[in-house]
């Protein structure tokens, strides 16, 4: 069965109070490496499309700033929830709003800078997703994409696939995307009619030591895994992976981690 949206919308508001704590970090290094090369002018208006908890837009506001306007879009209420309140602590007049990329309501042109970092992979129907960010950037206005490439995570599929079936669950089929090539990804941004100005592909094998740390993130950043799961047996949950993983992995866990990082420009 595939990652509902229902479920995806679901998973991200059970990880959104934690997630800035143990993954804001990540997302800002993705996001600082692309931010250079945007070419906005003076004041522009952002979009954030997969906001999460306004790590992406709040650096653009900082990056560009004064800005024109500020908006951001997730599927999810409680990050969406994380966003509003960061932005209001922070004297930012950022719009964050619960939608779905793939329809998003702003109208064509609005915009001269669209960010989506690390969400396009979750995506029922990625081409729709790209040409609904296209539309609603004006001529010549860019998208700063990151998002999660095959093969990334493998052997942390594998191995909740192992853990859940010890447990009597169904396997992570259910509850992961299956994760693009670059190649999927810029053939789909030319679809949607972007001029790619920039396509890379880092892959890299990481030996996790922390194992408890790493069960955490991966329960942040992909919560589907235990989403089937009562919230008191969550805690139990990654007790056993983390014992599970020390035992099957001694010294140290594995974990390739791949992503897809692109600038495109609307050209039509």
């Amino acid at each position: 069965m595939e990652a509902t949206k229902e479920r995806i919308a679901k998973g991200y508001s059970h990880s959104a109070p934690r997630y800035d704590a143990l993954a804001g970090h990540l997302y800002l290094m993705g996001i600082r490496r692309l931010l250079p090369r945007a070419r906005t002018g003076p004041m522009p208006a952002i979009l954030d499309v997969g906001c999460g908890t306004g790590v992406n837009l709040l650096e653009a506001a900082r990056w560009f700033a004064p800005t024109r306007q500020l908006c951001g879009i997730d599927l999810s209420p409680g990050m969406v929830a994380v966003a509003t309140a960061k932005a209001g602590a922070l004297g930012i007049p950022a719009s964050f709003i619960v939608g779905d990329a793939e329809d998003l309501p702003y109208d064509s042109g609005q915009f001269d800078l669209v960010i989506c970092n690390s969400v396009l992979h979750w995506f029922n129907d990625r081409g729709a997703a790209l040409r609904e960010m296209h539309r609603v950037l004006r001529p010549g206005g860019q998208l700063l994409l990151i998002c999660a490439a095959a093969p990334g995570f493998r052997e942390w599929f594998t191995f909740t696939d192992h853990l859940r079936q010890l447990i009597g669950l169904a396997p992570r089929s259910s509850l992961v995307p299956s994760l693009p090539s670059a190649a999927e990804v810029g053939g789909l941004m030319q679809e949607a009619g972007f001029a790619l100005e920039h396509l890379a592909n880092p892959v890299q094998l990481q030996q996790v030591t922390d194992y408890e740390g790493f069960i955490r993130l991966m329960s942040t950043v992909a919560p589907l895994w235990t989403a089937d799961l009562p919230p008191s047996a969550e805690p139990v949950v990654e007790e056993l992976a983390a014992r599970l993983m020390r035992s099957a992995f001694p010294g140290s866990f594995p974990s390739t981690w791949a992503a897809i990082e692109a600038v495109g420009t609307r050209i039509t």
